[in-house]
């Protein structure tokens, strides 16, 4: 009778893809040569969840686990959740973000600017144009960063959608905006302005 004896030496890191070590800090390296690149990715388990708030089809929450969901129904869709323990939460939400503080005119003859424009009784601004100047810092007499501050992220206007979640309608009519960030608006007849005279207007990374 032959007796074989198999020794396995275990090891607390890991290395996936290649025959390299794996970086110190790392319990599990995937890495296709030892240099670190690859041209393979990783790819998640696919499950089909069925709201955030629901473990399913795990056994339970667990805090840190990751996965890609298939499923559209309840809250879910589409795309890469995490769970923190009490519910999933989706990875990468678009970005949302309020406009800058910008004019909105009443009097036609005291336009800002060629990003503001009047025709008959419409009032037209530029939201994207506006937003973009202010975010690009491109003044530096009426804007300034802290040191090492890096530049902040500017979409393209075909990259946002636009809502006007609030505005004064006992001055403003008619308001609307385009699909490339174009807020059109009248004047109410006989309209008085207030403290609550203004717009709050929301941007949202498609």
């Amino acid at each position: 009778m032959a007796i074989f004896g198999i020794s396995l030496t275990m090891h607390a890191q890991v290395t996936i893809g290649s025959g390299g070590a794996p970086h110190n800090d790392a319990l599990l390296d995937l890495k296709e040569n030892s240099t670190g690149s690859s041209t393979k990715g990783l790819l998640l388990p696919r499950v089909s969840l069925s709201s955030t708030t629901s473990f399913s089809p795990l056994s339970a929450h667990v805090a840190g686990m990751a996965v890609y969901n298939t499923a559209t129904t309840g809250d879910v869709t589409p795309g890469y959740y995490f769970n923190d323990g009490t519910r999933w939460i989706r990875s990468g939400d678009k970005n949302l973000f309020y406009m800058p503080s910008i004019i909105l005119p009443t009097d036609p003859s005291t336009l800002p600017n060629s990003n503001y424009t009047y025709s008959g009784t419409t009032f037209s601004v530029n939201l994207y144009n506006l937003y973009k100047e202010q975010y690009e810092l491109s003044s530096s007499a009426t804007s300034q960063k802290s040191a090492g501050a890096p530049a902040l992220k500017v979409f393209n206007a075909d990259q946002l959608h636009y809502y006007i979640i609030y505005f004064d309608n006992i001055v403003f009519s008619n308001v609307q905006v385009s699909t490339t960030g174009v807020l059109t608006y009248q004047l109410v007849s006989g309209y008085t302005v207030s403290e609550k005279t203004f717009m709050n207007i929301l941007f949202c990374e498609k």
